[in-house]
């Protein structure tokens, strides 16, 4: 059995902790053989250590992973994309890379403090660093520069980059066809 699950919007923590229990439910309730993920984030970054979370989530499940991206995939969502075994983008769809933007939530506070939420951002960037480099075949270099300037991809480049495995121009929704709805169907 195929299942599909959608995330479109901010990557957040709660929305992740959701799909984890939807897809989960699925998992302990049916005989699934394979998960369709579908992404789309918007041009909101999100938070990337729930992005991590999910990425890391898809790659440990033992069934097939084929993740779509559609629209725009902000950092985040390109975390979650690359946890697919099977990755394909829509033709229009776009990556946006950059580095995380951090919020300290307790602006007077003592240096200490300050230096140990510099530290888990250095260290919540190289993880990001980490990932990318590893499913796209690239240079840690290459990548920190990238997430340094900021960089938007198109479906193409992100293939030419690794990041993209097929790229399509409409939804895989062959479930359809074998429900028999299909287009010479009259209404």
């Amino acid at each position: 059995m195929e299942i599909w699950h959608a995330l479109t919007g901010l990557v957040e923590r709660k929305v992740v902790q959701e799909s984890i229990r939807t897809i989960n439910e699925d998992l302990y309730s049916k005989p699934v053989k394979s998960l369709r993920f579908l992404l789309a984030s918007g041009g909101m970054s999100g938070e990337m250590d729930a992005g991590i979370n999910m990425y890391t989530y898809l790659k440990a499940l033992p069934i097939e992973v084929e993740t779509i991206g559609f629209g725009e995939l902000d950092t985040a969502a390109t975390i979650i994309f690359l946890g697919g075994k099977k990755r394909t983008a829509l033709e229009n769809c776009q990556f946006i890379f950059r580095e995380g933007r951090y919020t300290i939530e307790n602006v007077i506070a003592s240096v200490h403090a300050h230096e140990e939420a510099i530290a888990l951002f250095k260290r919540e960037l190289e993880g990001l660093i980490f990932v990318i480099a590893k499913e796209t075949g690239n240079d840690t270099e290459v990548v920190a520069q990238m997430l340094r300037r900021g960089k938007i991809m198109s479906a193409e480049e992100s293939k030419e980059f690794g990041i993209t495995g097929s790229i399509i121009a409409t939804l895989p929704l062959y479930q359809q066809n074998k429900l028999g709805f299909n287009d010479s169907q009259e209404a």
